[in-house]
């Protein structure tokens, strides 16, 4: 119990500068939270930044720091995508990547596991390395959705797609033991996160869709046609800041491609004459409709810095490994507000002003 306190301590930020060649920045605000984990060779940073959501939103209810296993998450998602997948003879999206919403439902079907009793690593691996497996599975429920119909064998397919799965990642125990006594997924979930899926939201902002209203967001990754809440540019601004003074985190979903992204240096920036000039909310349109904008990867955002001039930036958790800023991204105001596609955030966390104008009221 000392040790897992110290490293929650340890993630602790508040106040401390961080210095990168001639960039400093200083934590203005930031929530508590869970240590970073690595998702490594894997395309699951969906899983992997709503796991650590779940975790800092458990810290925040009071529950006991755990270590949740993001890649128990993995298998049950790839079966649902699958299915689709297959149910639609090849037209839906079928590929390592995902969203949060696919989180949130494991979770509410299947409950939760400690990583200490299932990290998903086979014996005899020694990291998450999903590339061979996700060739496997794509292979496979291809070949099974241009079957033709009437040649489809559901029993069969969900079998050998369930085999790989297991072969890759092994397999959650349905009982287990965690601190001397004995749980099931879903009695741990009750007792060390304590959540209610149904009070979160993806919050979005886009003007093709109605604003205030839950919209479909039409983009690959959202295979379960997914609803999000569509708030003005600013709004959104507002549910972020409010979120974080108020000690809620954030799932951020977003575009990565920038070449201002720099993933080793730990920093997130757009080009010069953008970040000197306001994000519009024609401008966010414009690069969706572009495509130059897309969900190409998904972290935690946890808290608000400034550099050494006082220009804000957003600290975000990020599970592709260690940089020169300890795996976290500072990003700056104007990246977040044009290359965020949606955040995950509580209802709690949304101003009321705002949610008066909404389906949640």
């Amino acid at each position: 119990m000392k040790n897992l306190l110290l490293l929650f301590s340890l993630v602790s930020l508040l106040g401390q500068t961080f210095a990168q060649s001639s960039r400093t920045f200083k934590v203005l605000h930031q929530v508590k939270t869970s240590p970073l984990k690595d998702q490594q060779s894997s395309g699951t940073c969906w899983s992997f930044a709503t796991t650590s959501f779940i975790e800092t939103e458990a810290i925040r209810l009071g529950k006991e720091a755990v270590s949740l296993s993001p890649i128990y998450y993995v298998a049950p998602t790839y079966l649902q995508k699958a299915e689709k997948y297959i149910d639609r003879k090849g037209k839906s999206y079928f590929d390592a990547g995902d969203l949060t919403f696919s989180v949130l439902k494991a979770y509410q079907t299947h409950g939760a596991v400690p990583e200490s009793v299932y990290n998903g690593v086979i014996e005899g691996d020694w990291q998450h390395d999903h590339v061979e497996m996700d060739n496997l599975l794509a292979a496979m429920v291809e070949s099974v959705g241009a079957s033709g119909y009437g040649r489809i064998k559901p029993q069969s397919w969900r079998q050998s797609v369930n085999g790989v799965l297991k072969a890759y990642l092994g397999e959650a125990p349905p009982f287990f033991e965690y601190k001397g006594l004995q749980y099931t997924p879903k009695t741990f979930a009750e007792k060390f996160v304590g959540i209610n899926p149904d009070n979160y939201v993806e919050i979005t902002s886009y003007s093709h869709l109605p604003f205030y209203e839950a919209v479909t967001l039409n983009i690959p990754a959202n295979w379960d046609q997914n609803k999000y809440l569509n708030l003005p540019i600013n709004e959104l601004e507002a549910v972020i800041d409010h979120a974080l003074q108020k000690g809620y985190s954030l799932a951020w979903d977003g575009d990565i491609s920038e070449s201002g992204f720099l993933v080793d240096k730990g920093i997130a920036e757009l080009p010069l004459l953008q970040e000197q000039s306001p994000i519009t909310q024609t401008l966010r349109q414009s690069t969706f409709e572009d495509e130059s904008t897309t969900d190409d990867h998904n972290m935690h955002l946890i808290g608000r810095a400034e550099d050494a001039q006082g220009r804000i930036y957003y600290l975000l958790k990020n599970s592709e490994g260690n940089n020169e800023q300890g795996g976290y991204i500072y990003m700056s105001k104007n990246y977040l507000l044009l290359k965020t596609i949606s955040l995950l955030v509580s209802k709690y966390a949304i101003p009321q002003d705002i949610k008066s104008k909404t389906y949640l009221k």
